[in-house]
Protein backbone atom coordinates (compact mmCIF):
# COMPACT_ATOMS: atom_id res chain seq x y z
CA UNK A 1 0.00 0.00 0.00
CA UNK A 2 1.84 3.08 -1.21
CA UNK A 3 0.37 5.56 1.36
CA UNK A 4 1.74 3.56 3.94
CA UNK A 5 5.01 5.01 5.21
CA UNK A 6 7.86 3.42 6.65
CA UNK A 7 7.02 4.24 10.28
CA UNK A 8 3.71 3.07 9.85
CA UNK A 9 4.71 -0.16 8.89
CA UNK A 10 7.00 -0.33 11.80
CA UNK A 11 4.54 0.15 14.14
CA UNK A 12 2.00 -2.23 12.26
CA UNK A 13 4.34 -5.40 12.84
CA UNK A 14 4.08 -4.48 16.19
CA UNK A 15 0.51 -4.69 16.56
CA UNK A 16 1.05 -7.88 14.50
CA UNK A 17 3.20 -9.14 17.29
CA UNK A 18 1.14 -7.92 20.38
CA UNK A 19 -1.97 -9.16 18.56
CA UNK A 20 -2.16 -12.17 16.27
CA UNK A 21 0.44 -15.41 15.95
CA UNK A 22 2.66 -14.71 13.26
CA UNK A 23 6.20 -14.78 15.11
CA UNK A 24 9.90 -15.34 13.99
CA UNK A 25 9.26 -18.34 12.40
CA UNK A 26 6.56 -17.54 10.23
CA UNK A 27 9.02 -14.11 9.10
CA UNK A 28 11.77 -16.81 8.40
CA UNK A 29 9.77 -18.42 6.26
CA UNK A 30 7.96 -16.23 4.09
CA UNK A 31 11.80 -14.08 3.85
CA UNK A 32 13.43 -17.70 2.92
CA UNK A 33 10.85 -18.23 0.36
CA UNK A 34 11.49 -14.49 -1.00
CA UNK A 35 7.95 -13.97 -1.01
CA UNK A 36 8.40 -10.94 1.31
CA UNK A 37 11.78 -9.31 1.44
CA UNK A 38 11.31 -7.62 4.66
CA UNK A 39 8.94 -7.72 7.55
CA UNK A 40 7.64 -4.58 6.82
CA UNK A 41 5.88 -5.63 3.62
CA UNK A 42 3.15 -7.93 6.34
CA UNK A 43 1.92 -4.40 6.29
CA UNK A 44 0.60 -4.85 2.54
CA UNK A 45 -2.77 -6.34 2.45
CA UNK A 46 -1.86 -7.47 -1.29
CA UNK A 47 0.66 -9.44 -0.04
CA UNK A 48 -1.06 -10.86 2.33
CA UNK A 49 -3.83 -11.67 0.09
CA UNK A 50 -1.12 -13.89 -2.27
CA UNK A 51 0.34 -15.52 0.94
CA UNK A 52 -3.35 -17.11 1.57
CA UNK A 53 -3.34 -18.90 -1.81
CA UNK A 54 -1.19 -21.12 -0.54
CA UNK A 55 0.44 -21.32 -3.54
CA UNK A 56 4.51 -20.48 -2.66
CA UNK A 57 5.73 -23.22 -1.37
CA UNK A 58 5.24 -22.35 2.45
CA UNK A 59 4.82 -24.06 6.16
CA UNK A 60 0.71 -24.77 6.33
CA UNK A 61 1.42 -23.31 9.41
CA UNK A 62 2.50 -19.80 8.22
CA UNK A 63 0.09 -19.63 5.43
CA UNK A 64 -3.04 -20.28 7.84
CA UNK A 65 -1.58 -17.54 10.68
CA UNK A 66 -1.59 -14.95 7.60
CA UNK A 67 -5.06 -15.99 6.49
CA UNK A 68 -5.89 -15.43 10.52
CA UNK A 69 -3.99 -11.93 10.09
CA UNK A 70 -5.65 -11.04 6.70
CA UNK A 71 -9.17 -11.43 8.52
CA UNK A 72 -8.18 -9.32 11.59
CA UNK A 73 -6.69 -6.84 9.08
CA UNK A 74 -8.16 -4.12 9.71
CA UNK A 75 -8.45 -4.44 13.49
CA UNK A 76 -4.43 -4.61 13.75
CA UNK A 77 -4.30 -1.50 11.37
CA UNK A 78 -6.18 0.50 14.46
CA UNK A 79 -3.68 -0.65 17.01
CA UNK A 80 -0.77 0.56 14.33
CA UNK A 81 -2.84 3.87 14.30
CA UNK A 82 -2.85 4.21 17.71
CA UNK A 83 0.37 3.30 18.53
CA UNK A 84 1.48 5.92 15.78
CA UNK A 85 -0.60 8.47 17.76
CA UNK A 86 0.54 7.53 21.48
CA UNK A 87 4.53 7.80 20.26
CA UNK A 88 3.59 11.33 18.73
CA UNK A 89 1.81 12.39 21.78
CA UNK A 90 4.36 11.00 23.85
CA UNK A 91 7.57 11.61 22.08
CA UNK A 92 8.15 8.42 21.44
CA UNK A 93 10.69 7.77 18.91
CA UNK A 94 10.48 4.11 16.84
CA UNK A 95 13.53 2.27 15.62
CA UNK A 96 13.88 -0.50 13.32
CA UNK A 97 15.96 -3.20 12.38
CA UNK A 98 16.69 -1.36 9.33
CA UNK A 99 17.94 1.46 10.62
CA UNK A 100 21.19 2.98 10.34
CA UNK A 101 21.88 3.76 14.18
CA UNK A 102 19.99 0.89 14.94
CA UNK A 103 22.11 -0.70 18.08
CA UNK A 104 25.23 -2.42 17.06
CA UNK A 105 25.11 -4.59 19.95
CA UNK A 106 21.67 -6.09 19.30
CA UNK A 107 22.64 -6.24 15.45
CA UNK A 108 25.32 -8.58 15.39
CA UNK A 109 22.98 -10.88 17.73
CA UNK A 110 19.99 -13.11 16.88
CA UNK A 111 16.75 -12.88 18.12
CA UNK A 112 16.70 -9.30 19.02
CA UNK A 113 13.86 -6.36 18.15
CA UNK A 114 13.29 -5.65 14.53
CA UNK A 115 11.34 -2.76 15.89
CA UNK A 116 11.68 -1.28 19.55
CA UNK A 117 10.29 1.86 20.81
CA UNK A 118 12.58 4.96 22.64
CA UNK A 119 12.14 7.92 25.05
CA UNK A 120 14.99 10.30 25.86
CA UNK A 121 18.38 11.04 24.77
CA UNK A 122 18.57 8.30 21.70
CA UNK A 123 22.78 9.40 21.79
CA UNK A 124 22.92 7.56 24.05
CA UNK A 125 23.03 4.59 21.95
CA UNK A 126 25.74 5.84 20.09
CA UNK A 127 27.82 6.24 22.97
CA UNK A 128 27.28 2.54 23.54
CA UNK A 129 28.89 1.50 20.86
CA UNK A 130 32.20 3.70 21.00
CA UNK A 131 32.54 3.77 25.48
CA UNK A 132 30.69 0.65 25.65
CA UNK A 133 27.74 -0.76 28.19
CA UNK A 134 27.33 -2.81 31.50
CA UNK A 135 24.14 -4.27 32.47
CA UNK A 136 23.75 -4.03 36.50
CA UNK A 137 21.08 -6.37 37.93
CA UNK A 138 20.16 -7.73 41.33
CA UNK A 139 17.43 -8.22 44.01
CA UNK A 140 14.60 -6.00 44.40
CA UNK A 141 15.50 -5.80 48.65
CA UNK A 142 18.91 -5.65 48.30
CA UNK A 143 21.43 -5.38 50.86
CA UNK A 144 22.90 -2.52 52.28
CA UNK A 145 26.19 -3.64 51.25
CA UNK A 146 24.61 -4.34 47.81
CA UNK A 147 23.75 -0.44 47.31
CA UNK A 148 26.83 0.62 48.42
CA UNK A 149 28.76 -1.51 45.82
CA UNK A 150 26.28 -0.88 43.38
CA UNK A 151 26.18 2.95 43.83
CA UNK A 152 30.21 3.12 43.57
CA UNK A 153 31.10 1.20 41.02
CA UNK A 154 28.07 2.55 38.52
CA UNK A 155 29.14 5.83 39.37
CA UNK A 156 33.22 5.24 38.44
CA UNK A 157 31.89 3.27 35.42
CA UNK A 158 29.71 5.74 34.42
CA UNK A 159 32.89 8.36 34.65
CA UNK A 160 34.49 6.31 32.40
CA UNK A 161 31.85 7.21 29.98
CA UNK A 162 30.67 3.49 29.99
CA UNK A 163 26.61 3.31 29.79
CA UNK A 164 24.61 1.37 32.35
CA UNK A 165 21.70 -0.41 31.29
CA UNK A 166 18.91 -2.04 33.87
CA UNK A 167 15.47 -2.93 34.18
CA UNK A 168 13.93 -0.18 36.42
CA UNK A 169 13.29 -2.13 38.87
CA UNK A 170 13.25 -1.58 42.58
CA UNK A 171 16.14 -1.91 44.73
CA UNK A 172 19.34 -2.58 42.75
CA UNK A 173 18.05 -1.27 38.84
CA UNK A 174 16.58 1.49 40.98
CA UNK A 175 20.63 2.29 42.55
CA UNK A 176 22.36 1.35 39.34
CA UNK A 177 20.41 4.56 37.37
CA UNK A 178 19.85 6.94 39.74
CA UNK A 179 24.13 6.34 40.32
CA UNK A 180 24.64 6.62 36.54
CA UNK A 181 22.11 8.73 35.47
CA UNK A 182 24.19 12.09 35.58
CA UNK A 183 27.49 10.23 34.95
CA UNK A 184 29.20 10.83 31.37
CA UNK A 185 28.11 7.60 30.49
CA UNK A 186 24.76 7.77 31.51
CA UNK A 187 22.05 5.43 31.79
CA UNK A 188 19.56 3.22 29.67
CA UNK A 189 16.57 1.32 31.14
CA UNK A 190 14.60 -1.08 29.17
CA UNK A 191 11.13 -2.03 30.43
CA UNK A 192 8.84 -4.65 30.28
CA UNK A 193 5.82 -2.68 28.85
CA UNK A 194 5.80 0.58 26.52
CA UNK A 195 7.86 3.57 27.43
CA UNK A 196 5.19 5.79 28.18
CA UNK A 197 4.06 3.26 30.70
CA UNK A 198 5.75 3.97 34.63
CA UNK A 199 6.58 0.71 36.38
CA UNK A 200 6.74 -0.11 38.89
CA UNK A 201 5.07 3.07 39.70
CA UNK A 202 6.75 4.46 43.07
CA UNK A 203 9.67 4.52 40.54
CA UNK A 204 7.64 7.26 39.04
CA UNK A 205 11.09 9.78 40.13
CA UNK A 206 13.12 7.60 38.49
CA UNK A 207 11.59 7.67 35.09
CA UNK A 208 11.16 11.17 35.00
CA UNK A 209 15.03 11.57 35.44
CA UNK A 210 15.84 9.18 32.93
CA UNK A 211 13.25 10.52 30.31
CA UNK A 212 15.01 13.67 30.94
CA UNK A 213 18.95 12.40 30.87
CA UNK A 214 19.00 9.36 29.96
CA UNK A 215 17.24 6.81 27.46
CA UNK A 216 13.96 4.51 27.64
CA UNK A 217 13.57 1.79 25.35
CA UNK A 218 10.94 -0.99 24.66
CA UNK A 219 10.22 -3.71 22.50
CA UNK A 220 6.37 -3.30 23.28
CA UNK A 221 4.56 -0.65 21.63
CA UNK A 222 2.97 2.77 24.10
CA UNK A 223 0.47 1.89 25.53
CA UNK A 224 1.20 -1.82 26.03
CA UNK A 225 1.35 -2.92 30.28
CA UNK A 226 4.06 -5.03 31.67
CA UNK A 227 2.50 -8.78 32.50
CA UNK A 228 4.79 -11.32 33.33
CA UNK A 229 5.48 -12.73 30.46
CA UNK A 230 6.99 -9.67 28.56
CA UNK A 231 9.70 -9.61 31.46
CA UNK A 232 12.09 -12.30 30.06
CA UNK A 233 12.01 -10.90 27.16
CA UNK A 234 13.01 -7.46 28.61
CA UNK A 235 16.03 -9.56 30.50
CA UNK A 236 17.27 -10.82 27.19
CA UNK A 237 17.42 -7.06 25.78
CA UNK A 238 19.02 -5.72 28.76
CA UNK A 239 22.16 -8.71 28.52
CA UNK A 240 22.11 -8.01 24.29
CA UNK A 241 22.29 -4.57 24.79
CA UNK A 242 25.32 -4.30 26.97
CA UNK A 243 29.11 -5.89 26.90
CA UNK A 244 29.21 -7.59 29.74
CA UNK A 245 26.34 -8.45 33.15
CA UNK A 246 27.48 -7.33 36.43
CA UNK A 247 24.99 -9.39 39.05
CA UNK A 248 24.80 -7.51 42.48
CA UNK A 249 22.66 -9.60 44.60
CA UNK A 250 20.23 -12.57 43.57
CA UNK A 251 18.77 -15.24 45.18
CA UNK A 252 18.42 -18.77 44.52
CA UNK A 253 15.26 -17.84 42.17
CA UNK A 254 15.44 -15.08 40.72
CA UNK A 255 15.17 -12.77 37.42
CA UNK A 256 18.71 -11.85 37.96
CA UNK A 257 19.87 -14.97 36.77
CA UNK A 258 17.94 -14.95 33.71
CA UNK A 259 19.60 -12.42 32.48
CA UNK A 260 22.72 -13.99 33.63
CA UNK A 261 22.33 -16.71 31.47
CA UNK A 262 21.28 -14.67 28.69
CA UNK A 263 25.19 -12.73 28.86
CA UNK A 264 26.60 -16.35 29.11
CA UNK A 265 24.70 -17.24 25.93
CA UNK A 266 25.35 -14.44 23.96
CA UNK A 267 29.36 -14.93 25.08
CA UNK A 268 29.98 -12.10 27.44
CA UNK A 269 31.09 -11.47 30.62
CA UNK A 270 29.83 -12.30 33.97
CA UNK A 271 30.66 -10.48 36.95
CA UNK A 272 29.41 -11.37 40.44
CA UNK A 273 29.17 -9.47 43.71
CA UNK A 274 30.65 -11.83 46.09
CA UNK A 275 28.75 -12.11 49.70
CA UNK A 276 28.21 -13.72 52.32
CA UNK A 277 27.37 -17.46 51.83
CA UNK A 278 25.06 -17.61 55.24
CA UNK A 279 22.60 -14.95 53.16
CA UNK A 280 20.02 -16.35 51.76
CA UNK A 281 19.41 -13.40 49.02
CA UNK A 282 23.08 -14.13 47.68
CA UNK A 283 22.59 -18.05 47.11
CA UNK A 284 22.17 -17.15 43.27
CA UNK A 285 24.94 -14.96 42.71
CA UNK A 286 27.60 -17.84 44.57
CA UNK A 287 26.04 -20.03 42.31
CA UNK A 288 26.44 -18.14 39.59
CA UNK A 289 30.75 -18.12 40.97
CA UNK A 290 30.39 -21.51 41.37
CA UNK A 291 29.35 -22.04 37.66
CA UNK A 292 32.21 -20.27 36.43
CA UNK A 293 31.33 -16.33 36.79
CA UNK A 294 34.16 -13.58 37.52
CA UNK A 295 33.99 -12.51 41.04
CA UNK A 296 33.46 -8.07 40.91
CA UNK A 297 36.60 -7.27 42.53
CA UNK A 298 35.56 -3.29 41.76
CA UNK A 299 35.23 -1.12 38.55
CA UNK A 300 38.64 -2.21 36.68
CA UNK A 301 37.72 -5.52 36.20
CA UNK A 302 34.40 -4.61 34.19
CA UNK A 303 36.19 -1.39 32.55
CA UNK A 304 39.02 -4.23 31.26
CA UNK A 305 36.12 -6.68 29.94
CA UNK A 306 34.36 -3.71 28.20
CA UNK A 307 37.57 -2.35 26.63
CA UNK A 308 38.39 -5.77 25.47
CA UNK A 309 34.93 -6.15 24.29
CA UNK A 310 35.29 -2.58 22.23
CA UNK A 311 37.80 -3.80 20.47
CA UNK A 312 36.96 -6.83 19.76
CA UNK A 313 33.98 -5.16 17.67
CA UNK A 314 36.17 -3.12 16.04
CA UNK A 315 37.60 -6.35 14.41
CA UNK A 316 34.07 -7.31 13.55
CA UNK A 317 33.97 -10.11 16.75
CA UNK A 318 30.86 -9.65 18.15
CA UNK A 319 31.89 -10.60 21.61
CA UNK A 320 35.49 -11.37 23.38
CA UNK A 321 34.73 -15.30 23.24
CA UNK A 322 33.78 -15.63 19.85
CA UNK A 323 36.78 -16.54 17.78
CA UNK A 324 36.37 -14.40 14.37
CA UNK A 325 37.69 -17.40 11.55
CA UNK A 326 38.81 -17.14 7.74
CA UNK A 327 37.92 -19.31 5.29
CA UNK A 328 41.03 -20.16 2.66
CA UNK A 329 41.06 -23.51 -0.07
CA UNK A 330 41.84 -25.97 2.95
CA UNK A 331 38.93 -24.82 4.94
CA UNK A 332 38.55 -22.70 8.35
CA UNK A 333 41.58 -21.16 9.61
CA UNK A 334 41.79 -18.90 13.05
CA UNK A 335 42.18 -15.32 12.53
CA UNK A 336 46.20 -14.93 14.14
CA UNK A 337 45.29 -11.67 14.49
CA UNK A 338 42.47 -12.35 17.13
CA UNK A 339 44.05 -14.88 18.90
CA UNK A 340 46.86 -13.27 19.92
CA UNK A 341 44.53 -10.38 21.06
CA UNK A 342 42.49 -13.25 23.54
CA UNK A 343 45.90 -14.48 24.34
CA UNK A 344 46.54 -11.20 26.08
CA UNK A 345 43.60 -10.46 27.20
CA UNK A 346 41.32 -13.36 27.77
CA UNK A 347 43.55 -16.00 27.41
CA UNK A 348 41.30 -18.84 29.38
CA UNK A 349 38.63 -19.05 26.22
CA UNK A 350 41.64 -20.27 23.89
CA UNK A 351 41.80 -24.13 23.12
CA UNK A 352 44.92 -26.39 22.20
CA UNK A 353 44.40 -25.60 18.61
CA UNK A 354 44.36 -22.37 19.07
CA UNK A 355 48.08 -22.05 21.38
CA UNK A 356 49.26 -23.92 18.67
CA UNK A 357 48.48 -21.53 16.06
CA UNK A 358 49.88 -19.23 18.40
CA UNK A 359 53.24 -21.18 18.38
CA UNK A 360 53.48 -21.61 15.03
CA UNK A 361 52.48 -18.16 13.81
CA UNK A 362 55.44 -16.83 16.84
CA UNK A 363 57.88 -19.43 14.78
CA UNK A 364 56.93 -17.89 11.14
CA UNK A 365 59.56 -15.20 12.24
CA UNK A 366 62.54 -17.01 13.77
CA UNK A 367 63.64 -20.13 15.22
CA UNK A 368 62.89 -20.12 19.38
CA UNK A 369 63.79 -21.83 22.03
CA UNK A 370 60.44 -23.11 24.51
CA UNK A 371 61.79 -20.85 27.41
CA UNK A 372 61.46 -17.83 24.53
CA UNK A 373 57.90 -19.00 24.16
CA UNK A 374 57.50 -19.13 27.51
CA UNK A 375 58.03 -15.44 27.92
CA UNK A 376 56.01 -14.50 24.67
CA UNK A 377 52.91 -16.49 25.58
CA UNK A 378 52.94 -16.14 29.28
CA UNK A 379 52.55 -20.03 29.81
CA UNK A 380 53.89 -22.41 31.94
CA UNK A 381 57.00 -24.37 30.61
CA UNK A 382 54.85 -27.84 30.60
CA UNK A 383 52.33 -26.33 28.70
CA UNK A 384 54.23 -25.38 25.64
CA UNK A 385 56.33 -28.45 26.20
CA UNK A 386 53.54 -30.76 25.41
CA UNK A 387 51.90 -28.28 22.37
CA UNK A 388 55.45 -28.45 21.24
CA UNK A 389 55.86 -32.05 20.94
CA UNK A 390 51.92 -32.37 19.72
CA UNK A 391 53.26 -30.62 17.23
CA UNK A 392 56.62 -32.48 16.66
CA UNK A 393 54.49 -35.26 16.17
CA UNK A 394 52.58 -33.93 13.90
CA UNK A 395 55.73 -32.77 11.53
CA UNK A 396 55.15 -29.01 11.90
CA UNK A 397 57.86 -28.35 14.19
CA UNK A 398 61.60 -29.86 14.91
CA UNK A 399 63.92 -29.01 16.98
CA UNK A 400 67.72 -28.27 16.63
CA UNK A 401 70.42 -27.45 18.92
CA UNK A 402 67.33 -26.10 21.60
CA UNK A 403 65.71 -24.45 19.82
CA UNK A 404 62.65 -24.90 17.56
CA UNK A 405 62.00 -24.37 13.48
CA UNK A 406 58.89 -24.57 11.69
CA UNK A 407 59.17 -27.67 8.97
CA UNK A 408 57.92 -25.44 5.98
CA UNK A 409 57.95 -21.53 5.87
Amino acid sequence: MAEMNDRFKDAFYSAVRINTDVNYKCLDDLISKKVITTYRDIADIEVLKKISKDQLGLRPDTVNKIKKLLDNYSDVKKSAVKYLKLAEANNIRIVSCLDIDYPYNWKVQSGMPKVFFTRGNYSLIHCLQYKGAAAVVGSRNPSRYSLYATDRICRELGEKGITIVSGMAYGIDRQAHLSSVDTDGGTVAILAGGVDNIYPPANKDVYDLICSRGLLISEMPPGQQPIRKYFPSRNRLIAGLSDCTLVMEAGAVSGTLHTASFAANQGKEVFVLPNSIYYENAMGGLKLLEDGGNILLGSHNVIDSISLSLMFKQMGVSSPKELSYQDDEFGKEPDITVLRELAKYNPEVLTDDDWKAILIDALTLKPLCADELCKMTMLPFYKISSLLTELELKGTVFQDKGKYSLTFV
